[in-house]
């Protein structure tokens, strides 16, 4: 059932952000076991090979050597994402300095794999070098509430070439972040409602209604920034707009 409510105390508030933190979670649950499937699939096909060697009595120094440094690859691949969870849910009580494209990055890893089941084209414009003190887990989480967001609408409408572009821009000691995808955007009147708590787009199997509310939540009043979205170019731009030198334009939470 969707509904429009504005969370009246800080009780309910709590309640919200939990309901979005376990989402949040069960989404990267499914999205690690996607990107696990591969490495798996490929450390048996490694076994196999070495196993094949040894019987055909070609197994040499020279196969060991290999089958270590591609095993040792992807073991790293798949630790890698475990610390990333890990990151993701520590308690983040103090602002840290980061880079905005290792936490665009970190996002992306948790999807890549659901993106390129779908063939969905992630085109990265950000830059390497823009920083800024903040709450890095807060800002992962939002921007995957968004690219999933994006990836379930393109899926459901079978956009042709699907693709998601991410920019980022540097200026007057602000940072923007622009997701915007090509799955045809959606009427002004829904528009208007996407961020409301409960308002959600999807099959009620499919979604809480609470993941972009909790997006806008996080980025303005945690964050002290703005977050909005609008159609723009055949789909849903989504702004998230940060000050480097986070002052808060709204009550902390």
């Amino acid at each position: 059932m969707n509904r429009s409510l504005t969370p009246q105390n800080d009780e309910e508030q709590n309640f919200l952000k939990q309901q979005a933190k376990m989402a949040a979670m069960g989404e990267m649950i499914g999205n690690i076991a996607h990107q696990w499937r591969q490495p798996l699939n490929a450390l048996s096909a490694l076994n196999i090979g070495l196993s094949t060697k040894y019987k055909m009595g070609k197994l040499d120094e020279t196969a060991i050597e290999k089958f270590k440094e591609k095993a040792n690859t992807i073991l790293q691949n798949m630790s890698a994402t475990i610390d990333d969870f890990a990151n993701f849910y520590r308690p983040n009580k103090e602002k840290e300095m980061f880079q905005i494209n290792d936490t665009i990055q970190s996002a992306l890893r948790f999807v890549g794999d659901t993106y390129r089941q779908h063939q969905v084209c992630i085109v990265n414009n950000t830059s390497p070098h823009i920083a800024i003190k903040s709450y890095k887990n807060e800002l992962t989480q939002v921007l995957l509430n968004v690219l999933n967001n994006s990836r379930d609408a393109m899926v459901e409408r079978e956009t042709k070439k699907p693709m998601v572009t991410i920019t980022t821009i540097e200026e007057d000691g602000e940072i923007t972040i622009i997701l915007q995808d090509n799955a045809g955007g959606v009427k002004e009147e829904i528009l208007e409602k996407l961020c409301e708590p409960y308002f959600t787009t999807k099959f009620k199997s499919h979604g809480t209604g609470i993941g972009l509310y909790m997006s806008k939540m996080i980025i303005e009043e945690s964050m002290g920034g703005l977050f909005y979205i609008k159609n723009n170019k055949n789909g849903l731009a989504t702004t998230i707009r940060l000050k480097k030198e986070h002052h808060s334009w709204a009550y902390s939470i």
